[in-house]
């Protein structure tokens, strides 16, 4: 309702936030302020307690050494927000766990989080069309997004014999499940013909979770390969085994899963790892390889370990196909991949999608699978089942203002209270 009152972007006055100014102590910009104060952006309210800058926003986590993450030695540049929600569990805020139930107990409750984030995007020429710029930026970040079909029955006509349906064509869990299908490095969908990049990819990657990836464990340290938990889990079921997939993450990690890239490149996303031995005694693992970068050594970005289930080979159609150099899978268009119990998914683009980029690193689908029909939860067309969009992530864009010369331009408007 709040967007259809105030549009795509508005502050409002007396309490108008996100103002931006340019931090100029020399020749160049070298920062860009953003005010404290409210605003809205598709209708969601956001809100900046106090003045920040470019650099020092609350969930930026910027990387200094990162040209990417650089303010722009020259203008015209446009400063933008984007908005987007993130799950917080307890692991994350323990304010949120009921003590009563023991330390630690059960994390019962989960919350999600508005996050702002400011972006700097350079523009050619003198800026003068500095919105336009950065709309057709947003859509290379944000293109439509690709779509995931869903079954644990294979259709009555799949050997052209409905007296011939395979006894195992159904749902073959001993329980229910909430499976979690997520992208994992975006990009275009995978071509196995395609020239890989310098990572070794060919295109986007997936993982997929039956417990809908809650299977998390905090992390005490991180020294080469070998992982020390605070816990390896309450059971067999919620916790890790020998050749498992895990991501090890944090804040920061949660955070930047966000950055803006142009999709027609595949993104390359933190590779996941595989356990090769587990210390019971010490609460260790032991990985395949070890961890190259600083996710997961830092204890005040609440570094986790989280358990994905997909395993390698797994099968495509009649193929066998193994884990990219990600430690994902990869996203191929137009099959049937088996993930485990008869569950199934399919990827497609949607029929008006540019192919060259429409799967976004985050983005994710929720699987019901139930014991009582044999079946997964999904909508169905005429066709069997229908083709999504994903549950999550949904961002929203919005232009602060074009930094020119000697000028900022585009700045949002302002509205007045209603009474």
């Amino acid at each position: 309702m709040m967007a259809d009152f105030l549009g795509h972007i508005a502050v409002p006055d007396g309490a108008a936030g996100f103002q931006i100014a340019t931090v100029k102590p020399g020749p160049t910009i070298t920062d860009v302020t953003i005010s404290p104060g409210r605003a809205y952006v598709d209708g969601i309210l956001i809100e900046n307690e106090n003045e920040v800058t470019y650099t020092t926003q609350p969930d930026g986590y910027l990387d200094p050494d990162n040209p990417d993450d650089a303010v722009p030695d020259t203008v015209p540049f446009a400063v933008y927000l984007r908005v987007w929600e993130r799950l917080i569990t307890a692991w994350q805020d323990p304010a949120i766990r009921e003590i009563a139930l023991g330390d630690p107990g059960p994390d019962t409750a989960a919350r999600s989080k508005v996050v702002w984030q400011v972006g700097l995007l350079p523009l050619d020429g003198d800026g003068s069309d500095g919105a336009k710029q950065f709309d057709a930026a947003v859509a290379e970040f944000n293109p439509a997004a690709g779509l995931l079909a869903a079954r644990a029955r294979r259709p009555l006509d799949y050997d052209k014999d409905p007296c011939h349906l395979p006894p195992e064509a159904k749902f073959r869990g001993p329980e229910n499940q909430l499976y979690r299908v997520e992208v994992h490095s975006g990009g275009p969908a995978w071509n196995p013909d395609a020239e890989p990049d310098g990572h070794g990819l060919r295109g986007a990657t997936f993982t997929w979770s039956r417990e809908n990836g809650s299977v998390v464990l905090p992390i005490r340290s991180v020294k080469g390969a070998t992982v020390v938990l605070s816990s390896l889990g309450r059971d067999n079921k919620l916790g890790l085994e020998i050749g498992d997939w895990v991501e090890i993450t944090d804040d920061a990690a949660a955070s930047r899963i966000a950055d803006d890239h142009p999709l027609t490149e595949t993104r390359w996303w933190s590779p996941l790892h595989q356990i090769a031995a587990i210390d019971y005694e010490d609460r260790s693992i032991t990985l395949t390889e070890e961890v190259t970068d600083d996710t997961g050594s830092r204890p005040q970005l609440h570094p986790l370990v989280r358990r994905w289930d997909h395993v390698s080979p797994t099968l495509y159609d009649s193929n066998r196909v193994n884990v990219a150099a990600d430690g994902a899978l990869p996203l191929m268009e137009g099959m049937w991949i088996a993930l485990e119990d008869g569950v199934e998914v399919q990827f497609r683009l949607p029929t008006d999608a540019d192919p060259a980029g429409a799967y976004r690193g985050g983005n994710y689908w929720m699987i019901p699978a139930r014991t009582v029909t044999g079946d997964a939860e999904w909508p169905q067309g005429p066709a069997g089942p229908s083709f999504e969009p994903p549950e999550g992530i949904e961002y929203h864009y919005a232009l602060l203002g074009t930094v020119k010369a000697n000028s900022i331009a585009d700045k949002p408007k302002k509205f007045k209270p209603l009474t």
